[in-house]
């Protein structure tokens, strides 16, 4: 039995909560494992060796330049004749208190990047490096438990139970004074996303990817400050509204608010969507993209575990593979969904011996980025080192090559494998930047060696035109704008909701 690093222990720590290990269960499938810390501590306090630390938050995720921090509180909600009351002491225990820890974790990691560690006696250091603070993006979130059934209740069953958005909420005083409903907790120079029981399941399965939820923070926190006054129902309804609207390729949230000083979002369209036939289908369709999370992950096991090699003996330090990883993840659910697709076709289609099957893909997310899928059968008479080192180097000129054909691209991202039908399989995964072009020598140079390995030949690239709808459509009955299909009483559903959207957009109000 093979002895754990200490990065594999520290993480197997599990969570002291229940609420706690609950919401390290979705995070850590949604942003994969090798971003998500549930055990998080600093050397603040510790007076002896033998000490512990002081717990930074309870979850932490660092992806590029994005730092997440999570404070989870289930506090139950108090009883008592006066619904101020009730309401007062449980927002200042949950909330309230969320927001002390959130603001204290992002002073320290702002002032001590190189002072967290995995583990409460802080031996084990955090394993890779945190980003420049003045680059630093901080998304402050309040997971706060406890409230759900005193709101259904406080609304008669006339609600969701989730916790209401009010732009107009500035301090504490006026917090304690409007029940259930939440607005800056922070002051308005800090945003802090509140979530509830209700909420967390929404926003972290409509949104498990980093890119697609930082996505929406931003989009979300810009929408909020629009207008003197912003009423949301509900987070769950503010998610829908982004997951339904469509600019240029990417989700948004309105922006067209002409001398508007007041945009209201009222509640059912999350229900409405909940059980959709376009969200059933979009569902069904992501089911592939998964494959592309078990490929970041199977890498993520062997970065941990220290057993991460590069066949051509270069050692790379924690940061250069934790950045390796990163590339993939950086996709979004869709994007992981087209590419995912693509992949697993080259991997299933048979390959003869002694040749192999390559496709180009452009990333739908990273612009100037494009990925190389390798598949090449092993001969069993070659020695499976050799065998390995041959297919690297093939990919990594393939993926150098590519700039023979897309002078502007600035990333490279090759994998390598044999085919399905093989007994036993391995990856090779690469990441190249180009920050500069390619000059003529170089790519002189580039065109010999593809032409020795008989690629990137122009009569042998063929180009495969492909469509793909984030929500899949029968042709002919929805436009393409739209991105949605579903039976025929949810497409009139979703075109009267568009026609109403028009007037009220009109009336300088959304409604």
């Amino acid at each position: 039995m093979s002895v754990k690093t200490p990065w594999e222990a520290a993480i197997e720590v599990e969570p002291k909560t229940e609420s706690e290990r609950y919401l390290s269960k979705l995070a850590r499938k949604a942003f994969l494992s090798i971003w998500c810390y549930g055990n998080v501590h600093t050397d603040e306090g510790k007076k002896s060796a033998s000490g512990d630390g002081k717990e930074l938050c309870d979850l932490f995720v660092v992806f590029g330049d994005h730092i997440l921090i999570f404070s989870d509180k289930h506090c139950e909600y108090p009883a008592h004749s006066n619904p101020l009351v009730s309401w007062g002491r449980w927002y200042k225990r949950a909330i309230h208190g969320s927001v002390a820890q959130l603001i204290g974790a992002e002073k320290f990691i702002r002032e001590h990047p190189d002072r967290l560690y995995l583990d409460k006696q802080c031996t084990v250091p955090f394993p890779y490096r945190l980003p420049d603070m003045d680059k630093a993006v901080f998304h402050r979130i309040a997971v706060t438990r406890g409230s759900f059934e005193a709101a259904l209740s406080h609304w008669g069953g006339k609600s969701s139970g989730s916790l209401m958005i009010d732009s107009t909420l500035t301090d504490k005083k006026q917090h304690l004074e409007t029940p259930f409903t939440v607005g800056w907790p922070a002051g308005k120079d800090r945003f802090v996303h509140v979530l509830d029981e209700l909420t967390l399941d929404v926003l972290l399965s409509e949104l498990d990817t980093v890119p697609d939820l930082v996505g929406y923070f931003s989009e979300k926190e810009r929408f909020i400050s629009s207008a003197e006054y912003v009423s949301v129902a509900g987070e769950e309804e503010l998610i829908t509204l982004y997951q339904t609207s469509m600019d240029g390729g990417r989700h948004v949230l309105p922006r067209d608010f002409p001398e508007s000083n007041m945009i209201m979002l009222a509640e059912g369209d999350w229900e409405k969507f909940d059980s959709s036939g376009q969200r059933r289908a979009r569902n069904e369709a992501n089911r592939l993209s998964y494959f592309w999370d078990e490929i970041i992950e199977f890498q993520s096991k062997f970065i941990r575990s220290d057993e991460a090699v590069a066949i051509n003996g270069e050692n790379y330090t924690n940061d250069e593979k934790e950045q390796l990883v990163r590339a993939l993840a950086m996709e979004t659910r869709f994007a992981r969904r087209v590419l995912g697709d693509s992949l697993h076709d080259v991997l299933r289609r048979p390959v003869p011996s002694g040749t192999q099957s390559t496709r180009i893909m452009p990333s739908p997310t990273v612009d100037g980025r494009y990925y190389v899928f390798t598949v090449v059968p092993r001969d069993q008479a070659v020695d499976y080192q050799v065998y390995r080192e041959d297919r690297a180097e093939f990919l990594a000129t393939y993926c150098h090559g590519l700039r023979l054909k897309y002078p502007d691209m600035i990333e490279a991202v090759g994998l390598a494998s044999e085919p399905f039908s093989s007994k036993a399989s391995s990856q090779d995964v690469l990441y190249m930047a180009f920050p500069e072009p390619a000059t003529v020598e170089e790519l002189h140079i580039l065109r010999e060696q593809c032409d020795e390995l008989g690629i990137l030949q122009e009569h042998s690239m063929l180009p495969h035109a492909f469509h793909a709808f984030e929500y899949p459509r029968d042709p002919g009955q929805f436009g393409a704008d739209t991105g949605f299909s579903g039976n025929r009483a949810d497409r009139r559903a979703q075109a009267s909701a568009q026609r109403k959207a028009k007037k009220k957009a009109k009336r300088k109000k959304l409604n």
